[in-house]
C-alpha cells in the first residue's frame, strides 16, 4: 500500500487528525480555501445558464453571442463533479484507518446534503393539495434520490415550482453509495487510480453507443443525466485526489496548465463548428466532449494547488468564496426563484424601455439577488443547525 498524505491542504505530509475550524465543518478538515473559489466559480456559471435565458435569434448582437454562451455554461454541473469527487476521496483516504470509517463518512454527508433536500421535498408534499400539484409518481423517485433515472415516466405537473435540476444532486448521492466502498476494499492509490481511468473509458464507451442509439432513444437526456453516463467527471476528480498522494504530485501540477489549455483549445473547436458547445444533436460534445471536461476540470483544481499560482489567488477571492459557500442553497432555490421573478421583471423593463438586451439583465440580476438572499436565509436559518451536529461526529473519535 503507499502512502497517503493529509486531505487539510493537499501539500505536506501529516496524519489523518481531525481538525478543528469553522462552522460549516466542525470535527471534520479544514477548507481549502481556493477550492471554495472553484466551487463558487461553479454555481456562478450554473445561475448564468439558468438566469440568461434568451432566443438565439433575437436581432440583438449582445443578446445573440450572450445566448451562444450561456448554453456552454452547464459546464458549471461538471466542475462540481470534479470537485465533490476529488474533495471525498480525500476525506475518504484520510479516515481508512479511523473508527467507523463509513458510519463517520455517511452520518456527516447526510448532515449536509439531506436536511435541506428533503425538508424542500417535505414542504412540497404537505402543500400538494392546496397547490394542485401533480406528482405522476415521481414523488417516490426524488424521495430514493433516483429521479435521473426515472427518465421514462411521466412529468411534474408542479407549476412554477422547479426541482427538476436536483437530478444532479441524485448522480453525486449515488456515486457515494458506491465510491466509499471501492475506496475502503482497494486501498491502493495505483490500484484507484487505475480503476478510475478504467471507468471513465468505460461510460465514455457508453455514451458512444447512447449517442449513436439517440434516434431511437425515448429521452435525449438519457445520454446525459443519468449516473452511468456523468460518472466520469466525478471519477476525474478523484483520480486526481489519489495521484496527488504519489510520487507524481509535483509533475501533474506542473503540467496542470498545459492540460488545461489543451482541452479548452479542443473544446473551443468542437463549439465554434457546432455553434457552441449545445451536445442534443452532436457526435463529439456529449462523447468526447464531455470526458474533456472532467478533464479540464480536474487540471483547473489542479491549478488552484499550485502554491502561489495566480489561479490560487483568483480562486481564493473572497467573492468567488463567499459564492461557494453558499452554493448548496443558491443551487437549491435559483431555479424557482427565477420562474416567479424573471418573466414579469423582463415584460416591465421591455414595456418601459422598449429593451429586450436590457429586460434580460434586469430579470438575471433581480432573480440572482433575491437567490443570494434565500440561499443565506436557508444557510443561516436552517441548515447551520445540522451542520452544528457534526461536532458530534468527529473523525477519528
Amino acid at each position: 500500500m503507499q502512502t497517503m498524505s493529509s486531505a487539510t491542504d493537499f501539500l505536506p505530509p501529516a496524519p489523518a487528525v481531525a481538525v478543528p475550524e469553522d462552522a460549516e465543518n466542525p470535527g471534520g478538515f479544514a477548507h481549502v480555501p481556493a477550492l471554495d473559489g472553484v466551487r463558487g466559480l461553479a454555481i456562478l456559471l450554473v445561475l448564468f445558464d439558468h438566469l440568461f435565458w434568451a432566443n438565439n435569434v433575437t436581432g440583438n448582437r449582445l443578446l445573440d453571442v450572450m445566448s451562444d454562451v450561456r448554453e456552454s455554461s452547464y459546464i458549471g454541473v461538471n466542475l462540481f463533479f470534479a470537485l465533490s469527487g476529488f474533495l471525498i476521496t480525500g476525506i475518504l483516504l484520510d479516515t481508512l484507518a479511523t473508527p467507523h470509517f463509513l458510519r463517520t463518512f455517511y452520518a456527516r454527508r447526510s448532515l449536509r446534503i439531506f436536511p435541506l433536500y428533503y425538508g424542500v421535498l417535505i414542504l412540497l408534499l404537505a402543500l400538494t393539495r392546496p397547490m394542485h400539484f401533480e406528482w405522476n409518481g415521481w414523488q417516490y423517485f426524488y424521495l430514493t434520490y433516483t429521479a435521473n433515472l426515472g427518465l421514462w415516466h411521466g412529468g411534474l405537473g408542479l407549476g412554477a415550482i422547479n426541482i427538476n435540476h436536483f437530478w444532479s444532486l441524485q448522480v453525486e448521492e449515488q456515486f457515494y453509495l458506491i465510491w466509499p466502498f471501492v475506496v475502503y476494499r482497494v486501498r491502493s492509490l495505483t490500484w484507484l487510480i487505475r480503476l478510475s481511468l478504467m471507468a471513465c473509458a468505460g461510460v465514455l464507451a457508453l455514451r458512444i453507443g447512447l449517442v449513436l442509439a439517440r434516434p431511437h432513444l425515448v429521452d435525449p437526456y438519457v445520454m446525459y443525466s443519468p449516473t452511468y453516463a456523468c460518472a466520469d467527471n466525478l471519477l476525474f476528480g478523484c483520480c486526481l485526489c489519489a495521484v496527488l498522494r504519489t510520487g507524481l504530485r509535483e509533475k501533474v501540477l506542473r503540467i496542470s496548465p498545459w492540460v488545461a489549455g489543451s482541452c479548452v483549445a479542443v473544446l473551443l473547436g468542437m463549439a465554434l463548428g457546432n455553434d457552441g458547445l449545445r451536445w442534443q444533436k452532436s457526435f463529439s460534445i456529449p462523447t468526447f466532449g464531455f470526458s474533456l471536461l472532467g478533464v479540464l476540470s480536474a487540471a483547473l483544481i489542479a491549478m488552484t494547488l499550485r502554491k502561489g499560482s495566480p489561479t490560487q489567488a483568483v480562486f481564493r477571492n473572497p467573492a468567488l468564496r463567499f459564492f461557494g459557500k453558499y452554493s448548496y442553497g443558491l443551487y437549491v432555490f435559483h431555479p424557482t426563484i427565477a420562474r416567479y421573478l424573471t418573466v414579469p421583471v423582463r415584460a416591465f423593463v421591455d414595456a418601459e424601455f422598449h429593451s429586450k438586451a436590457l429586460g434580460v439583465l434586469a430579470g438575471a440580476l433581480i432573480a440572482g439577488v433575491a437567490s443570494v438572499l434565500v440561499a443565506l436565509l436557508s444557510y443561516h436559518l436552517y441548515e447551520v443547525h445540522f451542520l452544528k451536529l457534526k461536532k458530534h461526529i468527529s473523525y477519528g473519535t
